[in-house]
């Protein structure tokens, strides 16, 4: 069910958004070559791929709730992905990252051009500088998108609501992702707390915007986030494991970037709380180390593992998404059974996927 409603709906987000953006850079065209060419860069950016599953979600709380226009709520979907690359262009600027979805950063790449047309001058701040405004630019492109969707007004309303604090929870969260590294101590609520805003209030909110537009009953919004938030902190869970665990090239990035980070994962919590004073100062001097070695990085996996922080974390992550599903189950009336089998079967693959 999964994969077939991926294969279903993602080229149909993909036409809307591809349409949307159309409209968007013939619009830019008319105010000089550079605008043109600036919106061009920022299509690029958002047609590179990805499976679109939040647009898809929304799509499917819309009809999992007895929403009927479907192209309606497809064509509303995109609000979600714009900004969730809005997001991603701006964490990009704050990781300092150079490639994104096998293409350079969207920052890197004005940068670089700006190395190309001038000689002289700053590349590095105006690709800064072209990089928040582009991240500014797909969020507002998204409300937008929300906003002239083909639905009654109130809908759109409580919908655009749903929006904007899901980029304020985002942003939120990617504060509190910052703090916890300064923190001389870190506690599982607090990493739960960080995850809820800066992983899941987006996605609750794709899939809260979905059933809202749909006409949902206050049973199955409140379903249908607890729901989501809960998956999404599973999902969270096993994305730690992975980028620690994993293989190099599934994960298409080096594993053991959030030891070189210093971020304060679920695994490095649970392994700093239950590691003798030697393994926790030992853990804690390769934390942050931007550096790091593979062989320094085996040596993390083996101070998180034989804590026993790596099973405590698997074992959450699957206790989270059960308890997800059972949430699910709550919502009155019930859930379509199409929408209620991709549900299910989404919030088992966050756990179980190794990419």
């Amino acid at each position: 069910m999964l994969k077939e409603t991926i294969a279903l709906y993602s080229p149909k987000v993909e036409e809307a958004l591809e349409r949307f953006l159309r409209k968007e850079l013939a619009q830019a065209r008319e105010l000089s070559r550079f605008h043109e060419e600036y919106y061009a860069n920022l299509k690029e950016y958002l047609l590179r791929g990805g499976k679109r599953l939040r647009p898809i979600a929304l799509v499917m709380a819309y009809r999992g709730v007895g929403g009927s226009d479907e192209q309606a709520s497809i064509d509303a979907s995109i609000c979600v992905e714009l900004l969730h690359n809005s997001s991603l262009i701006h964490d990009d600027i704050i990781d300092r990252d150079e490639l994104r979805r096998g293409g350079p950063t969207f920052h890197a790449k004005y940068r670089d051009w700006h190395r190309a047309v001038k000689a002289s001058g700053d590349s590095e701040h105006f690709g800064l500088s072209l990089g928040i405004l582009g991240g500014d630019i797909l969020f507002n492109l998204g409300f937008k998108a929300l906003a002239y969707a083909r639905f009654d007004e109130k809908l759109l309303v409580k919908a655009l609501k749903l929006y904007v604090e899901a980029y304020q929870q985002l942003i939120d969260g990617v504060l509190l992702d910052t703090y916890l590294p300064l923190s001389e101590q870190v506690e599982e609520k607090e990493y739960l707390e960080m995850v809820r805003l800066k992983t899941a209030a987006l996605f609750e909110k794709a899939i809260l915007i979905g059933a809202t537009l749909g006409g949902a009953t206050d049973s199955q919004l409140k379903a249908l986030s607890s729901y989501a938030v809960l998956s999404a902190q599973g999902f969270q869970i096993q994305d730690d494991i992975i980028g620690l665990f994993g293989e190099e090239e599934e994960i298409g990035k080096p594993v053991g970037s959030d030891i070189r980070e210093g971020k304060m994962t679920l695994l490095v919590i649970k392994a700093l709380e239950l590691a003798d004073e030697t393994n926790r100062n030992r853990l804690r001097k390769l934390l942050g180390k931007a550096d790091l070695t593979r062989e320094e990085v085996e040596e993390a996996r083996n101070i998180v593992e034989s804590t026993g922080a790596l099973s405590y974390a698997r074992q959450l992550a699957q206790d989270l998404v059960k308890l997800a599903k059972e949430k699910l189950r709550e919502a009155e009336p019930s859930l379509t059974k199409h929408s209620m089998a991709f549900f299910e079967e989404l919030a088992d693959f966050f756990i179980e996927r190794t990419f």
